[in-house]
């Protein structure tokens, strides 16, 4: 007796098992043939001005598989559509997810440039946080920190490449080491509150030395090299509280902070 319901006990496990799975089955298979409702794209710009639109990546999910809402969802390759929109230059991270609903949602993460570079020839480029080269939008330009000068980069012969670390610079050649110099300049800037508000333009100098054009005043500052960043900004900010606040902005045309210890200026005539 004891075998017969031992055996029973097995059997109606196996059957709720079985009928478990055939229901499983059938919401999987109602859920693959459930026409999509629609597509949700939401987009992240951090603290970025947009340099790519919900329209933009709706035209990159329609290049690859055509029309979305009333399609089966299950026939909506999701994995091919995030990949498409990776290759997008603006954009960062996406990730795409069905909800229970029969939406499609699009979560988009665009690239937050910190540097506009604009070379010898008056081309144009973006550095963002990362590292990474950004061609230009001529329909949504971003507000960011401008270098120009004797720069040779362009983003076409350069467009892959990657500052992957702040000490990359130190082995790279002399040509490369002016981008990441320039990135390393940029970050600094973008980070300092007062800095970033101040600093309106980066100008390499044939010597591949930096002067920097402010919002405020008619001076140019003398920057050098970006070693010992720190120290000079420091004795910057020091001379801005204790010297141009006293006798005004418009006294000096060059305010030199390459030397160590000194903050030598030149006059308006």
């Amino acid at each position: 007796m004891k075998k017969f319901w031992r055996i029973a006990y097995i059997i109606m496990w196996v059957l709720l098992v079985a009928g478990a799975g055939v229901l499983v089955g059938f919401t999987t298979l109602e859920q693959y043939n459930r026409p999509c409702r629609r597509i949700y794209i939401t987009m992240d710009y951090g603290k970025a001005d947009k340099l790519v639109m919900n329209q933009d990546i709706d035209s990159i999910i329609r290049r690859t598989t055509g029309r979305v809402s009333g399609k089966p969802i299950g026939w909506i390759n999701i994995r091919q559509i995030e990949n498409s929109i990776r290759q997008q230059a603006y954009v960062e991270k996406v990730h795409i997810y069905e909800s229970l609903d029969g939406n499609i949602c699009v979560d988009v993460k665009q690239r937050e440039p910190v540097l506009r570079v604009i070379n010898s020839k008056f081309e144009t480029f973006y550095i963002d946080g990362s590292g990474r080269l950004l061609p230009p939008n001529p329909f949504y330009p971003a507000r960011v920190l401008v270098a120009n000068g004797n720069i040779s980069h362009s983003y076409v012969a350069n467009r892959n490449f990657r500052i992957e670390s702040p000490m990359m610079g130190d082995t790279l050649g002399p040509s490369d080491t002016l981008l990441v110099n320039l990135y390393r300049l940029a970050l600094y800037i973008n980070r300092d509150r007062f800095l970033k508000a101040e600093i309106d333009q980066i100008y390499v100098t044939p010597s591949q030395e930096f002067e920097l054009i402010p919002k405020v005043g008619n001076h140019i500052i003398m920057l050098g090299g970006i070693d010992d960043l720190d120290g000079k900004f420091k004795k910057l900010l020091a001379f801005y509280r204790k010297g141009l606040n006293v006798i005004g902005w418009n006294k000096y045309n060059y305010i030199n902070i390459k030397y160590r210890n000194q903050v030598v200026c030149s006059k308006l005539q």
